[in-house]
């Protein structure tokens, strides 16, 4: 574990071995596979309390699945079983209907020959967890060419989907069925890797198709290979701004796709960390990985991945910052059409999303809210991180 040590100034919410909340060390026990009697957990934590915790990890279905078949699973509360076997009942059906959605999609990208890898939570519910519905999610994650919005804009309409978000400002766009309301399932198209400027670079899709595998389960679709995916994971946990990095299905999934690697995976996974200069990120998911779930690691991966990235001078910071990244955007953005579309949507949004964002009624707000965005969003994109 030596080489988790230097990672007390790359973790700012505090210490490596510390977790959130006195609720959090029960739930890696049970989540372990180890003994998991009522009893073992802080008394001060109450039954209320322990389901908000284990809703915000994202572990309910997971926790069930682990669970229900165990002598220990008759001590928990009885509001605390019927609460997480409803929440395992509901993940399976909004996984079957998530499935028929994603194959009609898919479907509709084989006939217009746009290739498309699933990622993150998705990909991993179908090779890394017990069963889909274990891995819950609150929308399904795609990443695509940045030279096939167009195409995949197309796709997903003729399959009964309406884009619901911008489609170029934060490079990804959310598509959903317009009639079923708040029990809509959504689909994220992503054009980068990771939206944080810091990583969005970081695989490429040309490279992450290259060594992609099929998708179980759907003819023709693919996922990201184990070494792509463990990296996005790891890059995920830390590039999701306002988000609890701690979240114990995030470092489930680490700990679920470095179990699975082997020795020489693991350490051609090192290499590609250490070549596109995200072994820090990599790091810190996996010793967290290592604290919560006891996850095996080979020393010699710590001692690789644990190596100073190279100083980032100006020209370093400018390309790994929004500026730099947007620069890049426009580069790479196929035509004039997307390209006037990208400013648009950074500097002049509708109408009806300023108010919304800004929560005001009144169209006399508009003016301010236009200034505010305008120099707001420039003085964001050109701060060097």
């Amino acid at each position: 574990m030596r080489g988790c040590l230097a990672l007390a100034t790359a973790e700012p919410e505090g210490l490596l071995n510390t977790l959130n909340h006195s609720a959090d060390p029960f739930l890696c026990q049970a989540l372990r596979g180890e003994p998991a009697p009522w009893s073992a957990l802080n008394p001060d934590v109450i039954p209320d309390e322990f389901l908000q915790r284990s809703e915000h990890h994202g572990v309910q279905a997971l926790l069930f699945h682990q669970m229900h078949e165990r002598e220990e699973w008759t001590s928990w509360p009885d509001v605390v079983r019927q609460e997480i076997e409803e929440c395992s009942k509901q993940g399976v059906a909004r996984d079957l209907l998530r499935r028929h959605y994603l194959a009609q999609i898919l479907r509709q990208f084989s006939r217009q020959k746009i290739s498309c890898l699933l990622i993150k939570g998705e990909a991993l519910a179908l090779t890394h967890y017990p069963a889909p519905g274990t891995r819950p999610r609150s929308d399904s994650d795609l990443f695509i060419d940045i030279r096939d919005i167009s195409g995949a804009r197309k796709a997903v309409f003729e399959a009964g989907f309406n884009v619901v978000s911008p489609i170029y400002k934060t490079h990804q766009f959310s598509v959903r069925r317009s009639r079923e309301g708040s029990n809509a399932v959504n689909f994220d198209f992503h054009w980068r890797i990771q939206n944080h400027p810091r990583y969005a670079r970081a695989i490429s899709f040309n490279d992450a198709f290259e060594d992609s595998i099929e998708a179980p389960g759907f003819e023709g679709a693919r996922l990201l290979g184990d070494s792509d995916a463990l990296q996005l994971a790891c890059m995920h946990r830390l590039g999701s701004e306002g988000h609890d990095r701690d979240r114990l299905i995030w470092i489930h999934d680490i700990h679920a796709l470095a179990s699975s690697m082997s020795a020489e995976d693991l350490k051609r996974f090192a290499a590609r960390a250490v070549e596109r200069g995200v072994q820090a990120a990599c790091l810190a998911g996996l010793c967290k990985s290592k604290d919560c779930f006891l996850t095996e690691i080979p020393e010699e991966l710590f001692t690789a991945l644990n190596r100073a990235e190279k100083p980032r001078g100006m020209s370093g910071r400018l390309a790994e910052s929004t500026i730099g990244l947007l620069i890049d955007d426009w580069k790479k953005l196929p035509d004039g059409q997307s390209r006037r579309a990208l400013l648009k949507e950074l500097f002049l949004p509708s109408s009806q999303y300023l108010l919304h964002k800004y929560d005001k009624s009144s169209k006399l707000w508009l003016p301010v809210l236009y200034l505010r965005q305008v120099l707001g969003g420039a003085y964001n994109r050109l701060l060097l991180r």
